[in-house]
């Protein structure tokens, strides 16, 4: 994978992906400088492939295409997680107490 600047990314992510029934059998390593071109190394929770390439990703939610087994791959934002999480913890939930792997 492309080396990341840390200091000029503007989106960095590395977590695991879900597949239809809502297990984490993927892997996305992703990052952007300027939310417009996103790099990423993937491997598909479908089919276990691996690649990397790099795309321009516009409104979410974001999906990225298997090249192996062409399956759809929904890749949500950290903080769009963690919203959701706290939000059906309830408004009182901790954000500290959240887990958004």
């Amino acid at each position: 994978m492309k080396e990341i600047d840390y200091d000029r990314a503007e989106y960095v992510t590395n977590r695991e992906v879900e597949n239809d029934e809502g297990e984490k059998t993927g892997r996305v390593k992703m990052f952007s400088y300027d939310n417009e071109e996103y790099y990423y190394e993937m491997e598909c929770p479908y089919c276990s492939n691996e690649w990397e390439d790099s795309q321009e990703l516009g409104q979410r939610p974001w999906w990225i295409e298997c090249p192996e087994c062409t399956r759809s791959i929904n890749v949500n934002r950290i903080k769009d997680a963690k919203k959701k999480e706290i939000k059906n913890r309830g408004p009182d939930a901790d954000l500290d107490d959240v887990d958004v792997t």
